[in-house]
């Protein structure tokens, strides 16, 4: 035994005798001291994400050099698991060589992968998943781009142009599909970058504009709800010769899969509802009264209270098995916004805690008489407010009555704010009305949002459902075409008979798009348009272009 192990030994013995302390006693002290440092986190209301990744070998894993590996898929779930935001990750569905149409196919057929001896499900994994990534569409156009004999860049641009305009109705399939099963689901979908950044430059220009019309169509999906578009371009064309370090091979290094996590992290934290919006909830609210409710948070310890806020004030708090609050003497018809806070045992206060919007009830709480409980309720008011509709007389509004062409003109104008038009209207059958209406008619006219029939406008004729639908998209791409897609598709209605393709193109664009419900897969084209369906469409449409 060396001399200086035993000096330490003496020295140690000393040390024990001068504190009066045994050993044990020793280890025992450093243990309480060790454990008084640890930190305790706080509560929360945030849920971790079930990650589901969906798409071509980008998602699979496949690497520059042809192995399989990490994708960018595997990087998020990383980023999500070492922050505590994972609660699973499942890339099954991702294969090597998908297409947009592979990954329809799959979803239409529920398709079932083998994982671990246990057969999983499609459906199954898009219903268990908060959060869905999507990389499809490369492999649609790659097969226009590339000669697959020679290996070499042999663009046919228009099957490049066709194809691109597929990829992006394929994608408003596929999240359409993937919504009908898991409505809450929050979908990123990957714009792609240059994957042949070493050819020569007088063909840069040319993989420029081909990248544009892929990622515009892939972008365009991101109009529909719980929809992001992750833009990639940019980041791997900053150091291609690093994250595209193979020529041959179109497939990114390790980095360049990061770096495209990196996309996609900066997204999902920003978008990502991390708090469900059922954690804080208005559960009854009257017209000066709003009982709030919560889901308990998640913590280390036990919560001792739950602190309620009012516009950043603190107005009440409550133990911590008690999950609601009623606040009283409030004025009707009013706005406030309500926030709660958890608080631990130990004094730690949640950080990231939900909030709610509530407006009190009004005494009057209809604008008329006859629309309270109406499906369009809220549509009309809305409707009323924007000066879009009136009224009659003795306050009603009926929403069941059928709309004429005449109101249907007018009802446009005032939706829209067009401006009166001297152009001059092939219409015989419209001089007995007013002048208003007249003018309304006109300018309805000027902007292709109506037409006539043989020199006849038929002022008085009702408007069908698919005639009014067919207007309605006239009036998103001729005055709201800046904010709105210009293709979409959708799975049809199964009664749209033998419609023309305008009006078959914008039945199915809107009702992908939220605007139109469509009810056990029928759209009742023939049906008249009610005043009610009429509001319910132009007040969608009008929040729809302001998003």
């Amino acid at each position: 035994m060396g001399k200086k192990f035993i000096c330490n030994l003496l020295a140690l013995l000393a040390l024990m005798l001068y504190v009066g302390m045994s050993p044990l006693q020793i280890a025992s002290a450093d243990t309480t001291i060790e454990e008084s440092t640890t930190e305790i986190a706080a509560p929360s209301w945030v849920a971790p994400a079930s990650y589901l990744a969906l798409g071509d070998s980008l998602a699979a894993g496949m690497d520059h050099s042809g192995k399989m590996g990490n994708g960018y898929a595997d990087y998020l779930a990383d980023t999500l698991e070492e922050t505590g935001l994972l609660d699973s990750f499942n890339k099954t569905f991702a294969v090597p060589g998908y297409t947009t149409k592979d990954v329809l196919k799959d979803i239409e057929e529920n398709a079932t992968r083998e994982v671990d001896g246990k057969s999983i499900r499609l459906h199954d994994a898009i219903a268990n998943a908060g959060l869905i990534t999507i990389s499809a569409g490369a492999n649609d156009v790659l097969a226009h781009v590339i000669d697959p004999q020679t290996k070499k860049l042999a663009i046919n641009a228009e099957a490049v142009q066709l194809e691109v305009k597929q990829v992006g109705m394929n994608l408003m399939q596929i999240v359409s599909a993937i919504h009908k099963i898991n409505p809450d689901a929050q979908v990123y979908i990957m714009g792609y970058y240059n994957p042949f950044p070493q050819m020569p430059q007088e063909v840069q220009p040319m993989l420029a504009q081909l990248l544009t019309g892929l990622n515009t169509a892939i972008s365009t999906v991101a109009q529909l709800p719980n929809v992001e578009w992750v833009e990639t371009a940019d980041a791997v064309a900053k150091d291609f010769g690093n994250y595209l370090p193979n020529p041959q091979n179109i497939h990114l290094s390790s980095e360049g899969y990061q770096v495209v996590a990196e996309q996609f992290w900066n997204k999902v934290q920003a978008d990502y509802p991390w708090i469900p919006v059922d954690a804080f909830i208005a559960d009854d609210v009257t017209t000066d009264t709003i009982t709030l409710a919560w889901k308990a948070a998640t913590t280390e310890g036990q919560i001792a209270a739950y602190d309620i806020f009012l516009e950043g004030n603190k107005i009440g708090s409550v133990d911590g098995d008690v999950f609601s609050f009623t606040v009283g003497e409030l004025k009707e018809n009013h706005a406030y916004a309500f926030s709660i806070v958890a608080v631990d045992q130990n004094g730690n206060s949640s950080e990231e805690s939900p909030s709610v919007n509530v407006t009190t009830e009004s005494i009057n709480s209809s604008l008329f008489s006859d629309i309270k409980g109406h499906w369009a309720e809220n549509a009309i008011e809305q409707a009323a407010l924007l000066g879009i509709f009136n009224g009659y007389a003795d306050g009603s509004f009926r929403p069941d009555n059928g709309l004429t062409r005449a109101q249907a003109a007018s009802v446009f104008v005032r939706a829209l704010q067009l401006p009166a038009s001297d152009i001059s209207v092939p219409f015989d059958d419209i001089a007995d009305y007013a002048a208003a209406t007249q003018t309304d008619i006109q300018a309805a006219f000027a902007h292709g949002i109506v037409k006539g029939d043989n020199g006849h406008f038929k002022p008085t004729e009702n408007v069908t459902r698919a005639q009014l639908a067919l207007m309605v998209w006239r009036a998103a791409t001729n005055e709201l075409g800046g904010d709105m897609p210009a293709s979409n598709t959708f799975t049809l209605p199964a009664d749209m008979g033998n419609y023309d393709a305008e009006t078959v193109q914008a039945i199915a664009t809107m009702s992908g798009l939220g605007v139109i419900t469509l009810e056990d897969g029928s759209f009742n084209p023939t049906e008249p348009a009610t005043r009610a369906f009429a509001a319910s469409l132009l007040t969608k449409l009008l929040s729809l272009a302001t998003q």
